[in-house]
């Protein structure tokens, strides 16, 4: 889901207005407003589709063990549907009723009261507004498909045709970009779910320029509907992540969601990968996917999605299982891929092609080192699974040319753990290189050191586990409980000549 961000006070906001005047068919390029760079993103609403989805589920669950009578729509009516009192989502039923087709998508809408988009129109017929909507729309589901990624489900014409449906309603006083919403299980395919949209009608009061917010909204919310036909079923940290990637293959240039970065790994690495409560932070990991999309391919992602699908036939492993088959078809495995993923976040100018533009994230401590304090010593640091701690080492003044620094690892919990130096030269060259741990989690490496040569040192202390004891209730992958969760480091550093 989209929602309204409440972005810091540096940042204006534009009130928005749409005028009459030819509308574009196809995307048009422009610089992007972005919340990155303030100090934090704030608090989104809640989360709609996921919560409609959660709906759905208990529905459909329901359904199952309890017998309970449940028709379709009965969780998320459609604007269209008659209301049920609250009047929050539906159109007054009143209201002169309109839509737009086009191939692969039908764009609904009414053309009274506050739900009406704008209404200028160069053809004398149909709403500019509407038709940007539609291109919009077919747009993005054809940029996914080009990618390999199935076309939602049909519906069964439930819109009054095989379209997909797009309706348009004033959802941003509820603090709303869009959202998508499961409604009904495809016959033969279990854990595959049609679904329909619903886009803010003008994007008025959005920080960004209606257009741009139009793009990445579409290409978000309509990747959930993808992602329905796949597996409704899957995690949510999952969802929301590739659907915030998705972000960078169909509206590139819009940038929206590099806000969120400073909620996930990039600057954040302590907070597990799969976490999915009530945060940002499975937004701001997006780029973990685009990690591995810059190292296998941008087809990485669907292969993941591939292995993780459900249906006859199809794998249906859960998110990180899914994740974790992929990497080690690949070769190196999980443990290393996800290590050199954390690396990647503490240079990221280096690491992604517009890693310029991201904040590289400071050491979760510094300490300082050199002749009057020639040791540094740590008994317990934590690391739960699937995240990081960095530890950066600098000298103090009058250092020696030519010191080096011994580092000794001791990892109460071998299985996954991996520690790496990163040495940043004052060349501006940053080598790498592993402490290989024994297997009972010891590991030592001596690394340059000293104001000459060397302008800073990072420990990187890495928890790869992608180990659980699934169906827990919790908000990790497979609901499961991480069963290295309670990994931590002793850590040793120490100058010497």
């Amino acid at each position: 889901m989209r929602s309204v961000r409440l972005l810091t006070a540096t940042l204006v906001l534009l009130a928005i207005t749409i005028t009459g005047g030819p509308v574009a068919a196809a995307p048009v390029q422009s610089v992007g407003s972005s919340a990155y760079g303030a100090d934090e993103p704030s608090q989104p609403a809640r989360d709609r589709t996921l919560d409609l989805r959660d709906a759905y589920l208990e529905a459909a669950s329901d359904v199952s063990q309890r017998g309970a009578r449940y028709r379709r729509g009965d969780v998320a009516p459609r604007p269209s549907d008659p209301p049920d009192g609250s009047g929050e989502l539906f159109w007054d039923p009143a209201a002169p009723r309109e839509r737009l087709c086009g191939q692969a998508v039908c764009v609904h809408y009414v053309t009274a009261t506050s739900d009406a988009p704008p209404l200028a129109t160069t053809d004398g017929t149909t709403p500019d507004w509407v038709r940007r909507n539609l291109a919009v729309a077919e747009f993005s589901l054809a940029r996914m498909v080009e990618l390999g990624y199935p076309a939602p489900p049909t519906d069964d014409g439930r819109g009054g045709g095989p379209q997909f449906d797009l309706y348009l309603a004033d959802i941003s006083r509820l603090g709303l970009y869009g959202y998508c919403a499961p409604e009904a299980a495809v016959p033969g395919a279990p854990g595959h779910a049609s679904s329909y949209c619903v886009f803010d009608n003008d994007f008025r009061g959005f920080p960004m320029p209606a257009d741009e917010s139009l793009r990445v909204t579409a290409a978000h919310e309509l990747f959930h509907a993808v992602q329905f036909g796949m597996d409704v079923r899957e995690d949510r940290w999952f969802l929301e992540a590739t659907a915030t990637w998705i972000e960078e293959q169909v509206a590139d240039d819009v940038n929206d969601n590099r806000q969120f970065l400073l909620a996930g790994q990039l600057a954040e690495r302590r907070t597990p990968l799969d976490v999915a409560g009530t945060g940002l932070a499975s937004y701001g990991n997006w780029i973990f996917f685009q990690f591995l999309a810059q190292r296998h391919g941008v087809d990485a992602v669907r292969q993941i999605w591939a292995l993780a699908s459900a249906g006859p036939g199809a794998p249906d492993h859960f998110s990180v299982e899914a994740v974790r088959r992929f990497v080690e078809s690949r070769g190196p495995g999980m443990t290393r891929v996800y290590a050199a993923f954390t690396a990647a976040n503490m240079v990221p100018r280096r690491s992604y092609d517009e890693g310029a533009s991201y904040r590289a994230a400071a050491a979760d401590r510094t300490v300082r080192l050199g002749a009057r304090r020639p040791s540094w010593r740590a008994r317990r640091i934590a690391a739960p699974h699937l995240s990081s701690h960095a530890v950066g080492v600098r000298a103090l003044p009058g250092t020696r040319g030519g010191s080096r620094l011994r580092i000794t690892v001791d990892a109460t919990r071998p299985r996954g753990a991996i520690a790496t130096t990163l040495v940043f030269l004052e060349s501006g060259k940053v080598a790498r290189g592993p402490i290989h741990l024994d297997d009972r989690g010891i590991g030592r490496r001596f690394v340059a050191f000293g104001p000459s040569r060397v302008r800073r040192v990072v420990l990187l202390l890495v928890n790869a586990s992608t180990r659980y004891a699934c169906g827990r209730q919790t908000e990790f992958a497979c609901h499961g409980v991480p069963r290295d969760d309670r990994q931590r480091f002793a850590v040793s550093v120490k100058v010497v000549r």
